[in-house]
């Protein structure tokens, strides 16, 4: 059996549209749930920009976090969930190849081919209203004259970094739900198989999203705990009439009865790397800063989970980080507990560190709706 970091260890492999890569895993509980001394099972996913060494690195640094705290389930198996998620790059070569052509043409050629090769992503998934995942514009940046996007941006070279890095988002964003949706099927046939391991996720960036899409796409099955770090969708994902009428992409993870233990956020405003998508996005809207703040804050629309925490959610409590070697978290189930994270969490990736591991453990450790407390 294989291990990492002291826990049984196996990887699921899915591709861009959500299926497994080997068909026989699809829809089948993965062997490393079946051992007879697995108790509980930890789901772990990856974000965007990771290639699998990353992914595997990633998860190592993560189990090793799990590790370090010293109270995870001695039952606790790890499952790494892997799938395409690399960034488009543009080389100097691009810029100055479109630079050179004064009549726009190339630089129509280039948006277009940017929107064709991510159009099959993006159109293989139901695209949610507007209203249900705020400020990401999706629609104008398929829809607006190719030259016209680029200007947005300024420059030429600004120009092609934005349009990359918001096809990135925008394709990471498709990518994430087919993978949850994938993944949902899977979770359905563990619980199948063994109906009373404890089942708990966590995920990183995009990989938040998939778990959040995997438990919005499942009937209840239900999860003991989700904890969603840095998580790259809007900080109204779990909200109740985030705009006086409608309520977030995700509402029914809590009103669903998917997950009947904790959901933990983390979030840090040291997270750059969040804001650059809705920063880039109020571009194509010609959006300026509003009077409340900057694009992307905790008092704009347009903001991320791991940026501000769950806003206008009912279920949400707020409470910092605990430090290594603090007293262990008293985490509410069935609520959404943001952790504030900026004291411990400096960057978007910076997340392998024990504080994170004691938020995953406190998680996993915490009692679900309707489990009386052991004497």
């Amino acid at each position: 059996m294989t291990t990492l970091n002291g826990f049984p260890y196996a990887e699921l492999s899915f591709g861009a549209d959500g299926s497994t890569s080997d068909p026989a895993q699809g829809g089948t509980a993965p062997a490393v749930a079946l051992g007879p001394d697995v108790t509980d099972l930890l789901v772990l996913s990856h974000g965007w920009n990771n290639d699998p060494p990353a992914a595997r690195s990633l998860y190592d640094g993560l189990t090793a976090a799990l590790a370090r705290c010293g109270d995870a389930p001695p039952g606790l198996a790890v499952l790494g969930l892997l799938w395409p998620a690399k960034r488009y790059d543009a080389s100097p070569a691009v810029v100055a190849a479109l630079a050179a052509d004064p009549t726009g043409h190339a630089a129509a050629g280039f948006v277009e081919g940017v929107r064709s090769q991510i159009g099959a992503d993006v159109g293989a998934v139901a695209a949610a209203p507007a209203w249900a995942d705020p400020g990401d514009h999706q629609e104008a940046f398929f829809g607006m004259d190719a030259n016209a996007l680029l200007e947005r941006f300024g420059s030429l070279e600004d120009g092609v970094a934005g349009v990359l890095n918001l096809a990135t988002y925008y394709e990471m964003k498709a990518r994430s739900a087919a993978v949850g949706r994938g993944l949902a099927g899977v979770l359905a046939a563990t619980r199948s198989a063994r109906p009373y391991l404890r089942l708990h996720l966590a995920g990183h960036s995009f990989g938040a999203r998939v778990m959040a899409s995997a438990l919005a796409a499942a009937a209840p099955l239900p999860v003991s705990s989700a904890t969603l770090i840095q998580g790259a969708f809007s900080h109204y994902g779990f909200a109740r009439h985030w705009d006086g009428v409608h309520d977030g992409l995700f509402r029914t993870v809590l009103t669903g009865g998917r997950v009947i233990g904790p959901v933990v956020v983390t979030y840090s405003h040291h997270d750059e790397v969040l804001g650059i998508a809705y920063a880039l996005a109020s571009r194509i809207a010609d959006q300026p800063d509003s009077a409340l703040g900057p694009i992307g804050g905790p008092h704009d629309e347009f903001g991320a989970l791991g940026a501000n925490g769950a806003l206008a959610t009912p279920e949400s409590a707020w409470t910092p980080m605990v430090a290594a070697g603090g007293q262990a978290y008293a985490l509410l189930a069935g609520a959404v507990n943001n952790l504030e994270s900026s004291a411990f969490i400096p960057s978007h990736s910076a997340i392998t560190c024990t504080e994170v591991g004691m938020a995953i453990v406190g998680a996993i450790n915490t009692n679900e709706i309707g489990t009386a407390e052991e004497g």
